[in-house]
C-alpha cells in the first residue's frame, strides 16, 4: 500500500535521508498535497531547492529544532500551507552523529553528550509537541477507525543502534552519545504512542538501516535510494500492530 496522507512534513530535509525523503514523496505515485520540507538553512539547500522549483506541491520552510523562534515559524508557515487539511504525518528526520571521536567513556564529552540529546532527543519531541495541533486536526477529520500514518502520525527516525538488546550484543563499547540518544527517542516514542492513542494518532521509531549518507559512511551496505523506498513502504503499510513500536525498514519490529 502506498503512502497516502495527503499533508506531510519532513525535518531536516536539505541532505542524506531527508533530502531523499523529499524527493521520493513529491515523484510518487500517490502524491500528498502539500510537502513542507524543513531545514536549518534553506538558502543553501540547492539540491532541496531545485526540486521545490519544479514541484508546485513542495513548501522549503526554515527549522532549526533547537530554536523556539524558528518552531513557532515553522509552525505558522505550515499551518497557513496545510489549512483546513491539518497536517497528516510528520517525518521526524533531523539529527546528527558526531564521528569526530570514537564516543567511549573514556573520550566522550559533557557538550557532546548534551549535543546530541539536544538534537536527537529534545528536538524531535519539541517538533512533535510543537505541530500536534495540526496533527490533531487531521485525526479529526477522518472517518478512518484505525490508526496509521496515512490518517495521523508521528515518524521518529531512530536506530537500531538505540536497541539496548542489540546494542548490548554487538559488544561494542563506542558511540555512546549517539546510541544513548537514539535509545532516548525509541523511548519517547512509545510513550508518545500510548499518550496520543486516544485521539487516534499514530507514533513509531523507525530504523532506516546502514545507509551511504554523510553521517553512514561510504561503507554502509544501502544506498538512500533503497532505504527510502523501503521505509516509505513500511509506513504506508503501517497500522496498529506496530504502533508504539521500533520498527525496521524491512518492516520487521525491532526488540527494544
Amino acid at each position: 500500500m502506498p503512502l497516502t496522507a495527503r499533508t506531510i512534513l519532513i525535518t531536516g530535509a536539505s541532505r542524506g535521508l531527508g533530502l531523499e525523503f523529499v524527493k521520493q514523496i513529491v515523484k510518487s505515485s500517490t502524491p500528498p498535497e502539500v510537502v513542507i520540507a524543513t531545514c536549518r538553512n534553506p538558502e543553501k539547500a540547492v539540491d532541496l531547492q531545485n526540486i521545490a522549483q519544479g514541484n508546485p506541491i513542495l513548501k522549503v520552510i526554515k527549522l532549526d529544532v533547537e530554536t523556539d523562534d524558528d518552531l513557532e515559524s515553522a509552525f505558522q508557515e505550515t499551518k497557513a500551507a496545510v489549512g483546513d487539511l491539518g497536517l497528516n504525518l510528520l517525518i521526524n528526520n533531523a539529527g546528527i552523529y558526531d564521528k569526530g571521536k570514537p564516543g567511549t567513556l573514556a573520550d566522550i564529552s559533557r557538550e557532546s553528550m548534551q549535543n546530541h540529546f539536544n538534537i536527537n532527543v529534545s528536538g524531535p519531541i519539541a517538533v512533535a509537541q510543537k505541530f500536534l495541533p495540526l496533527i490533531k486536526q487531521a485525526a479529526s477529520q477522518s472517518n478512518v477507525k484505525k490508526i496509521t500514518p496515512n490518517k495521523a502520525g508521528i515518524i521518529m527516525v531512530s536506530s537500531i543502534m538505540g536497541s539496548q538488546q542489540l546494542t548490548y550484543k554487538d559488544g561494542n563499547g563506542a558511540c555512546l552519545h549517539y546510541k544513548c540518544s537514539k535509545t532516548a527517542i525509541t523511548m519517547a516514542s512509545i510513550l508518545m504512542a500510548r499518550e496520543l492513542k486516544v485521539a487516534g494518532i499514530f507514533v513509531a521509531a523507525l530504523h532506516p538501516g546502514w545507509v551511504r549518507t554523510d553521517m553512514g559512511t561510504s561503507q554502509a551496505p544501502l544506498s538512500p535510494e533503497e532505504s527510502i523506498e523501503a521505509c516509505l513502504n513500511v509506513i504506508g503499510n503501517a497500522g496498529e500492530d506496530v504502533n508504539g513500536k521500533l520498527i525496521s525498514f524491512t518492516g520487521d519490529i525491532l526488540p527494544y
